[in-house]
């Protein structure tokens, strides 16, 4: 099966490549701003950009891919509020030529999302409740997600929260933390924001179960388990024998953002983990694989 992954040098798009591979997809990994390469032999890495839709349409063609995964975004919230033009181009248009590429080629399109087309009052949403974004990036998400479900006879969301892992992609709070961490550096970590971090390689294989299983036409929760970030910084620094004292709380009302953060964007997974036979790891459980990966890497 042949699938094409967008924003594969991504944190969560690097690690769906890889686990696309290791169950034998012909996989087209597409990046742009930072090059990334694949040793398996049925991976193949393109620089494209997305926006260039004539060059978009033309790889399609070519490739003739059965399933789209869409990961590619702009994902910095800020810069999303300062330029709305470019969010609005890299997370709206161009998902939408991509859902219409995906509808005339009858192509499964999977669509990365987010917990923050919440607006974080009250944490642990679900499926089925009303998304309000309080910033510009989510509500880009929220329109891209309302464009895959118009257009196409054939798609899956996945919303997410608070990726971390190791791999390429922007810097994420779970790799600054070690890098940090280890290097005996102070870090600030908010008391009063809530989400659910994600362990890249989770969100992967819950991503290929839902392909392989042929789900579609559905939203599906797929993240980890409510903590605020200062806890989840305080777990991370015991599981790597760091120094938890350097380690600041503060809270939200500290930091001079330029869009607005959901308190609490936590989202409920129960209802994807009836529907997937993936183990949805404990915070504990995704640490340990994560300190794992990272010693691995380090040999």
């Amino acid at each position: 099966m042949r699938a094409l992954v967008t924003g594969a040098s991504s944190s969560p798009g690097y690690k769906t490549v890889l686990e696309l591979a290791s169950k034998g997809f012909q996989v087209l990994a597409i990046y742009n701003t930072h090059s990334v390469s694949f040793p398996q032999e049925n991976v193949k890495a393109l620089r494209l950009d997305l926006t260039r839709f004539e060059d978009v349409l033309k790889i399609f063609n070519e490739f003739r891919p059965e399933i789209l995964i869409h990961m590619a975004a702009l994902g910095d919230v800020d810069k999303c509020e300062i330029d709305r033009d470019a969010a609005w181009l890299l997370n709206v248009e161009v998902s939408r030529f991509l859902a219409k590429i995906s509808q005339k080629y009858r192509v499964l399109m999977l669509y990365l999302s987010t917990d923050y087309v919440f607006d974080g009052e009250r944490g642990m949403y679900k499926e089925t409740d009303v998304p309000y974004p309080v910033n510009y990036y989510g509500l880009t998400k929220l329109i891209a997600e309302e464009i895959v479900r118009s257009m196409l006879d054939s798609y899956i969301i996945v919303r997410t929260s608070a990726i971390y892992g190791l791999g390429p992609g922007r810097p994420n709070f779970g790799k600054v933390l070690i890098e940090k961490l280890s290097r005996g550096e102070k870090v600030r970590a908010l008391v009063d924001q809530y989400l659910s971090p994600t362990l890249n390689t989770m969100l992967a294989k819950a991503i290929v179960e839902i392909i392989e299983r042929g789900l579609q036409n559905d939203v599906l929760h797929i993240a980890g388990e409510r903590i605020n970030r200062y806890d989840f910084a305080i777990k991370l620094a015991e599981k790597f024998g760091f120094d938890r004292s350097k380690i600041e709380p503060i809270y939200m009302k500290d930091i001079a953002w330029k869009a607005r953060r959901p308190r609490d964007s936590s989202l409920d997974v129960s209802r994807a983990r009836n529907m997937l036979s993936i183990e949805f790891y404990s915070i504990d459980k995704s640490l340990d694989m994560l300190r794992k990966e990272y010693y691995e890497s380090a040999r």
